[in-house]
């Protein structure tokens, strides 16, 4: 195997064209106030200390600026994320492990998974994910957090197995609510819409988030909970020391980040590139999301990937280059050195407030909107893995997601469309064929069937009905399979197909192939068909079939159904 080659080392940091430095300088800041307090935010949602996502502002972000080959894309903590190491960290640590070490090892764990993706090509197996069970993943995932920052708003404490149960004790609690904390959380909500709505290019969440800390120092309401010490320094590097065992159990959550992670950080990557026409290698931008996740795993923190949000507004800030990730980087170390005072000052509930903010936008409800006018099968696919997650988990719903999308991709294949060739057949696109090629048409007696995808298994039955009712016609003398786009016949078909053709011959119908490829030769002479057909069978075009078929018509003058 050959190693794929990562980007060129530090390639999107350049900076290009005159004037560009002071707004990379600008996007830099303005990540840093966009940043911190929504990683501190997603940290505390998974259940984990406000430093480990404090860490994930400084070394990830920093080499992935320098392994990346996108000039656009931004990575940090997410919904996502937050949400499935919360339900997945919560038995360990309840089992008395430490949850920043947990963390701490999943990103390692999120790391290895999306490097090992880069070194055997793996990426574009994300492809098989379908957006329908991408978007009611996420966003299933998203109304789980967003519940968890309400019970945070409301101060209340609730236990319960699953999210049904979850939010009918929030009901129940909701007469032993703070009504501080709830007026701190919604009105966070409040002020942040309104900013987004009227001073976009302003960091909303610094500013609110500053005001909320500030008037709730200056009044100290009571019932409003603080985020508490905050240690400062810089994080030390070191490497997660657990169990064996407790490795083994962080495997499913970290190869599911992984997925998820390279499934939006690619898409995310390419939709920027071709909007500023710059070529991206994206197998390239999978190493740089390992790369950085490793160095999370080594620096305290936990896993990140692609953000959609930070990505959209870096870029409307005027970045263009890498750079304002790795200021970012410098203006947190220089919080996490002088300033914690400060972070630990910050209202719980503003924080819940500024999480459930951004955890709206991952619910694409236009998207289950667009999905029910376009296709009302794909509306029960997204609905379905929002269910799963929100009934059984987030753990259980990866098993939904993985299984919905592995029957869609098999329900899709077996129903690719059959055609029929034949004159007696009346539908608009053979018309246009007759019309296009009419010599390449077959004559009556000679039926021409073209499977619309592969042969195997989920439409195995149907091979065999649909030969058995052209076999079965007492007009029908030839029976031709047009393989053209047929790219592979697993053996359940060829079982079909063998017990198909012969019933044909049993009837006295000759069985031909025409337009096989040559991997799809080769398959029907090792399962057999083709000498049971016989070679001479087998037909480059479908014009040659139709001179085949006549020549043997001029040549019979007894049974038309007896072949030469």
């Amino acid at each position: 195997m050959t190693v794929p080659s990562p980007p060129r080392f530090g390639g999107a940091l350049q900076l290009t064209g005159e004037g560009r430095a002071p707004r990379e300088l600008f996007a830099g800041v303005t990540l840093a106030a966009l940043a911190l307090p929504l990683n501190i935010g997603y940290a505390t949602a998974a259940g984990l200390p406000a430093t480990v996502g404090i860490y994930a502002t400084l070394v990830p972000l920093v080499v992935f600026a320098l392994t990346t080959g996108s000039r656009h894309l931004v990575v940090g903590p997410d919904a996502t994320i937050a949400a499935l190491l919360a339900a997945a960290l919560g038995p360990i640590v309840a089992a008395g492990a430490d949850p920043a070490e947990l963390a701490w090892a999943s990103a390692m764990c999120v790391g290895a998974t999306m490097v090992a993706f880069w070194a055997f090509r793996l990426g574009g197996l994300v492809r098989f994910v379908s957006k329908a069970v991408l978007v009611g993943f996420i966003g299933g995932l998203g109304i789980h957090v967003l519940t968890s920052q309400i019970r945070k708003i409301m101060a209340v404490d609730v236990e319960a197995e699953h999210w049904p149960g979850e939010v009918l004790e929030l009901v129940r609690a909701i007469p032993d609510v703070s009504i501080a904390n709830v007026a701190v959380g919604i009105g966070t909500i409040i002020a942040l819409r309104v900013m987004r709505r009227w001073m976009p290019k302003v960091p909303g969440a610094l500013v609110v988030l500053a005001a909320a800390t500030a008037l709730i120092a200056a009044i100290e309401p009571e019932g409003v909970g603080l985020l508490g010490d905050v240690p400062s320094g810089l994080p030390t590097l070191a490497f997660p020391t657990l169990g064996l065992d407790v490795w083994f159990d962080l495997v499913a959550v970290s190869v599911a980040i992984a997925v998820l992670t390279t499934a939006e950080g690619t898409l995310i990557a390419q939709r920027y590139a071709r909007q500023h026409g710059e070529p991206l290698e994206t197998n390239g931008e999978v190493f740089a999301l390992g790369a950085s996740n490793v160095a999370a795993a080594v620096s305290g923190s936990m896993p990140i990937g692609a953000s959609a949000s930070r990505t959209a507004a870096i870029s409307a800030a005027g970045a263009r280059t890498q750079m304002p990730s790795v200021i970012a980087a410098l203006v947190v170390a220089l919080v996490v050195l002088f300033f914690t005072d400060l972070v630990a000052r910050l209202p719980e509930a503003a924080l819940a407030g500024l999480v459930a903010n951004a955890v709206v936008s991952t619910i694409e409800v236009g998207e289950f909107r667009r999905f029910g006018r376009l296709r009302r099968s794909e509306l029960g696919i997204a609905v379905g893995c929002a269910a799963g997650v929100l009934l059984v988990g987030p753990i259980g719903g990866i098993v939904i997601a993985v299984l919905v999308s592995a029957v869609d991709v098999v329900r899709r294949a077996a129903a690719a469309p059959w055609a029929e060739l034949s004159d007696d057949v009346s539908d608009p696109a053979i018309e246009r064929f007759r019309a296009a090629d009419p010599d390449a048409f077959p004559d009556g007696g000679l039926r021409l069937l073209r499977p619309g995808g592969p042969l195997f298994f989920a439409n195995a039955d149907e091979l065999r009905d649909r030969m058995a009712a052209t076999a079965s016609d007492p007009t029908t003398e030839w029976i031709v399979l047009d393989l053209e786009t047929v790219s592979d016949i697993d053996p359940t078909a060829a079982e079909a197909l063998t017990e198909s053709i012969e019933a044909a011959l049993g009837h006295g119908v000759v069985v031909a192939f025409t337009r096989v490829t040559q991997p799809v030769q080769a398959l029907l002479d090792r399962y057999g068909l083709l000498p049971l057909v016989g070679a001479e069978r087998v037909y480059p075009s479908n014009r040659a079939v139709r001179t085949a078929f006549a020549g043997q018509r001029s040549s019979v003058d007894s049974d038309p159904r007896e072949d030469d």
